[in-house]
C-alpha cells in the first residue's frame, strides 16, 4: 500500500535523524498542515544565523531613526581580514558601500566583515574583533526567519534572503524558476545549518536543520538535500534544480 504523505515526510526524518542533528519541518497546503521534527529543542551553537539577528536590529534602528540608512563605508575602511574570505576581496578598496549593501552582503553571503561593522551599529558597545556567540534551537531559527522575511517590515533583509548564494543543503533540487526560497545557512567545524522558507505554487514548507559534531559537514548537508527532497515531493511540492555556498 502507498504511503500517506505524512508517513512518507515521517520516514524522511528518521532517515535523516542521527547523533547530533536535528530537524523542524512543517508544511501547509490547500489540502491541509503537518508538521514533523527531529530533537526539536536542542540547543546548538547559532554561528552564521546570528546575522539574522543583527539584520532585523539594523532595519529596526533605520525604522526607529536611530541608525541612519543613507551611512556609507569604503571597503578598505571595513579592513577585511584574510580569514574572512570576504567578497569584499573582490572590490576595489576605493568602492564606497550603502549600508544596505553591506546588509545585504552579510545576509547573502554571509559577509563576516560587513557583520562586524553591522553588529557596531546596532551595539557601540560591542567589541568588533569579538565573535558572534549565541544558541538556538530548530523552532527559534525559524521563528527568525519568518521574521527576517517579513518584506513589509525588513525589505532589505527579506530581498537578500530571497537572493542568497545557496549550497547544497536545504534548497537540493530547487532553483528560483521552481521555488521562493528565503535561506540562510551557517557553518563551523563539525557544524552545518540551514533554515529556509520554500513557497511553491502548491504550498509552502518551513524547514530548519540544526547539526553540531558531524564527522563531515559535506554528508550531513547532502542528507539535508535528500531530506528535503524527499518531504516535498511527499507533499507535491516537487522542484528541480539547485545551486549555493554556505557561510561560517
Amino acid at each position: 500500500m502507498p504511503r500517506s504523505a505524512p508517513q512518507a515526510a515521517r520516514a524522511a526524518l528518521d532517515a535523516y535523524a542521527a547523533p547530533g542533528r536535528s530537524a523542524l519541518i512543517r508544511i501547509r497546503t490547500a489540502g491541509g498542515e503537518w508538521e514533523g521534527g527531529v530533537d526539536v529543542e536542542r540547543p546548538y551553537r547559532a554561528a552564521s544565523l546570528l546575522k539574522l539577528g543583527i539584520a532585523v536590529a539594523v532595519e529596526d534602528g533605520i525604522r526607529d531613526g536611530c541608525i541612519d540608512q543613507d551611512t556609507e563605508i569604503s571597503v578598505l575602511e571595513l579592513r577585511a581580514r584574510p580569514e574572512d574570505h570576504s567578497v569584499l576581496d573582490l572590490l576595489d578598496p576605493r568602492t564606497i558601500l550603502r549600508l544596505s549593501d553591506a546588509l545585504a552582503l552579510m545576509i547573502g553571503a554571509s559577509d563576516n566583515t560587513c557583520a562586524r561593522w553591522l553588529s557596531k551599529l546596532v551595539s557601540p558597545d560591542h567589541d568588533p574583533d569579538s565573535a558572534l556567540v549565541g544558541t538556538t534551537t530548530c523552532r527559534s531559527a525559524l521563528d527568525l526567519l519568518r521574521a527576517a522575511a517579513d518584506q513589509d517590515r525588513f525589505p532589505i533583509t527579506a530581498h537578500a534572503l530571497r537572493h542568497s548564494i545557496r549550497n547544497s543543503r536545504i534548497p537540493l533540487g530547487a532553483n528560483a524558476a521552481d521555488v521562493i526560497i528565503a535561506h540562510k545557512t551557517g557553518s563551523l567545524t563539525g557544524l552545518a545549518h540551514d533554515v529556509a522558507i520554500i513557497e511553491c505554487d502548491a504550498g509552502v514548507a518551513e524547514i530548519a536543520f540544526l547539526t553540531d559534531n558531524q564527522h563531515d559537514t559535506l554528508v550531513t548537508a547532502y542528507a539535508m538535500g535528500i531530506c528535503t527532497r524527499e518531504v516535498l515531493t511527499a507533499w507535491g511540492l516537487s522542484t528541480q534544480s539547485t545551486v549555493s555556498v554556505d557561510g561560517e
